[in-house]
């Protein structure tokens, strides 16, 4: 007679509801593995696309949509001089058709069209192609029309060119969505990631020592692989704002001493030119601040060098750098020191004019009539305070509470009107909170705004 043997159950004496919660803790470390994995592999995608071609087709893109605004403005400048010269138009685009050229080969290469372009992107690019011969037909027959034949070419040019700008623009603000997208998701696979190490921790106990080893060698992998990626994109952005620095300080010295009629006397039409390329570069070293600072601010090597300052000169420096974006928008800019402010007060100066630039700058963006007025006051006998309000369009009282949050706009459609980055006020929040400043909003839609930073009043030798 033989003897059965027990069950696998019964002679490791487990009740069947510590046999499900086992079940359970084994299907919990396969899906956190499958998860870590998962997450590895996305990480290094990030990690490994083309940071190099991204940026050169980025570069490529807002070159054209620069060369199509300049010959657009000849355009219509010639619609308003239609005796004028036509070769600018001309050469203009023929800048542009280069770019439109160089975008649409790129299209053509799969292994780069797969991490910069999208999907959508590549009927407009199509488009901007055939618009091309479209264009260089327009200009033949303008070379050949009379003065009565040209405001009608002229007209259909100018047509054209908004069409072309406007799939530039889509072009432009998808890739920026894109790229907040991919910020997101590289944020959420680390809070995944986090979820599912405590997850695993868990069951490595349980499980043994065995299984701690081996899961504990797969999440320091990841954890180092994040850290890595975390330690490149700030590197990315360290090195392509301190590249860009210097290009765009020299394209502002040698503007200026042209503008200084150091070489020669200009025409007016020359020095125009000169001021719209120190104002657009005076912009883009906003911008470029603005990344750096970021940088440093996310890595902790932002420090301050407090000295005395002049308010007056202050002031007078931010106005000097700004009037010229007032002035062509038809604003006024003006400033003002209350009568008890003292002679000298104490701070890192260069970040304070940061302060001021970004909000004064911010505030001349979404203004379009009226002005901006930048104030220094002391709202008491222990605090010195920086107030700059504009009668611009506002910003919504539910909206408020997250304009100093990075990367974030009160409408950040594709559409929207107003460009930017979303982070100068978030930069302005960080150098204030680093000053022991305090900063306050008060605004109301279609009345305008009011920054307020309060800070420290220190006494000065």
């Amino acid at each position: 007679m033989s003897i059965k043997k027990p069950p696998i159950r019964a002679r490791w004496m487990v009740t069947r509801l510590e046999v499900a919660a086992i079940v359970v803790v084994l299907v919990i470390t396969i899906g956190g593995l499958v998860a870590s994995i998962q997450d590895a592999v996305q990480l290094g995608e990030a990690i490994n696309l083309k940071l190099t071609e991204n940026l050169i087709v980025n570069l490529d893109i807002a070159n054209l949509q620069r060369d199509v605004l300049i010959t657009r403005a000849d355009v219509l400048r010639l619609l308003v001089e239609p005796e004028g010269d036509t070769s600018k138009v001309i050469s203009r685009f023929s800048f542009a058709k280069v770019q439109i050229t160089n975008l649409a080969s790129k299209t053509k290469d799969n292994s780069l069209a797969q991490y910069v372009f999208a999907s959508e992107d590549l009927p407009l690019i199509q488009s901007l192609e055939a618009n091309v011969p479209i264009m260089d037909a327009m200009i033949k027959d303008l070379k050949k029309a009379d003065l009565a034949q040209r405001s009608a070419i002229l007209t259909e040019m100018d047509k054209k060119l908004a069409e072309m700008e406007a799939q530039i623009k889509i072009i432009i603000d998808r890739h920026a969505a894109n790229q907040r997208e991919a910020m997101a998701h590289t944020r959420d696979s680390l809070r995944v990631s986090q979820t599912t190490s405590l997850g695993t921790a868990s069951v490595v106990l349980l499980m043994g020592l065995v299984l701690a080893f081996v899961f504990r060698r797969g999440l320091l992998s990841r954890l180092n692989q994040a850290m890595e990626a975390d330690r490149l994109k700030s590197q990315l952005l360290t090195s392509v704002s301190h590249e860009l620095r210097t290009p765009i300080n020299a394209i502002q010295g040698y503007s200026q001493l042209l503008l200084e009629n150091v070489y020669g006397e200009l025409a007016e039409e020359q020095r125009t030119t000169l001021r719209r390329v120190q104002l657009n570069t005076t912009q883009l070293q906003g911008m470029v601040n603005n990344l750096l600072d970021r940088a440093q601010l996310e890595q902790g090597k932002l420090t301050l060098r407090n000295s005395p300052f002049s308010p007056a000169d202050f002031l007078e420096s931010s106005h000097a750098a700004l009037n010229i974006l007032a002035t062509s928008k038809g604003l006024t800019l003006t400033r003002e020191i209350a009568p008890d402010v003292p002679p000298t007060l104490s701070g890192d100066v260069l970040r304070l004019q940061q302060i001021l630039f970004n909000l004064t700058s911010n505030a001349l963006k979404f203004t379009e009539k009226g002005g901006v007025h930048a104030r220094i006051f002391l709202p008491d006998a222990t605090h010195w305070a920086l107030e700059v309000s504009d009668t611009g369009i506002g910003i919504p009282e539910d909206a408020q509470p997250q304009v100093f949050a990075p990367f974030w706009q009160v409408d950040s459609s594709a559409t929207r009107e107003y460009r930017g980055s979303g982070l100068g006020l978030s930069i302005v929040k960080q150098l204030s909170d680093l000053m022991g400043g305090v900063i306050t909003l008060k605004s109301q839609p279609g009345q305008g705004s009011t920054f307020t930073i309060v800070f420290p009043l220190e006494k000065t030798a």
